[in-house]
């Protein structure tokens, strides 16, 4: 590692302490532009598309495996590098098995909605998902079947930890932004993208009757309610997965992985 490296000790360290804010609330993350990650996998995928890394925090017992594995890790010269010891890794950690490395990663920069949207495309706009499970799940899926960009309106935040472990890298990869309703649903008509409302209703089009070939953003609203009626009657055509038997819905998180498969095949 070719970084010089620090040694943290103290819980009351300004390092320490702003990684706990960070992970803690919203609003300081906003605040300050940066987030954090958790874990070899994801700040490797962080440091692969060149996310900003301000500083990264290795565990004494992980530096001791690393060396005995004859591995190194090799972080962007920006990045301010420490070593804390396995009392404070266990502290900071947002997970009950921890693996011994942590990051703050600066904001992603996403192009503008105004640039992404295109004729022929195909995207998500999530309306009001509050989950942060079912929010990561869907960014991940969306990077499995190549979705051409994933809009979030009033949804939980992006950047909240457990998000960020859902996706498993994909916030990385994907083009993934926050908007309001009103500011990119017009460019949606304008770009010629027609717009899908997903609903639980029999009298909806099949998802399976739906023709893609066009491209399309589908509209997907919160976990127990749903899209709000105005938006519903904003779109071009209301669709629905037609179900077996009693069942009647589905994860928000389930029915997006399946309207995606139908977007994009």
């Amino acid at each position: 590692m070719e970084n010089a490296m620090q040694l943290i000790t103290s819980k009351d360290n300004p390092n320490i302490k702003l990684f706990r804010k960070l992970t803690e609330s919203k609003k300081h993350r906003r605040e300050m532009g940066m987030f954090t990650l958790e874990g070899i996998r994801l700040i490797s995928d962080a440091v692969h598309e060149n996310a900003e890394l301000h500083s990264v925090f290795i565990t004494e017992s992980f530096a001791e495996k690393l060396d005995k594995q004859g591995e190194a890790l090799n972080f962007p010269s920006g990045a301010n590098l420490y070593m804390i010891t396995d009392e404070l890794g266990r502290s900071i950690s947002d997970t009950s098995s921890a693996q011994g490395v942590f990051s703050i990663c600066r904001f992603i920069e996403k192009p503008h909605f105004s640039q992404t949207v295109q004729r022929g495309g195909r995207y998500l706009l999530l309306c009001s998902i509050q989950d942060p499970g079912n929010l990561g799940t869907v960014i991940r899926t969306a990077d499995a079947v190549g979705l051409d960009g994933v809009f979030l309106s009033e949804c939980c935040d992006l950047y909240n930890p457990k998000v960020i472990r859902s996706t498993m890298g994909s916030l990385f990869r994907l083009n993934v932004s926050e908007v309001s309703f009103e500011e990119i649903f017009p460019f949606f008509g304008e770009r010629g993208v027609p717009t899908y409302a997903a609903v639980v209703d029999r009298d909806a089009a099949s998802l399976t009757d739906c023709d893609f070939s066009g491209g399309g953003a589908v509209l997907i609203g919160n976990e127990g309610n749903g899209l709000p009626k105005n938006i519903t009657e904003a779109c071009s055509k209301k669709l629905t997965i037609k179900m077996n038997g009693n069942i009647n819905s589905l994860n928000a998180a389930m029915a997006a992985g399946i309207i995606m498969w139908e977007l994009t095949k």
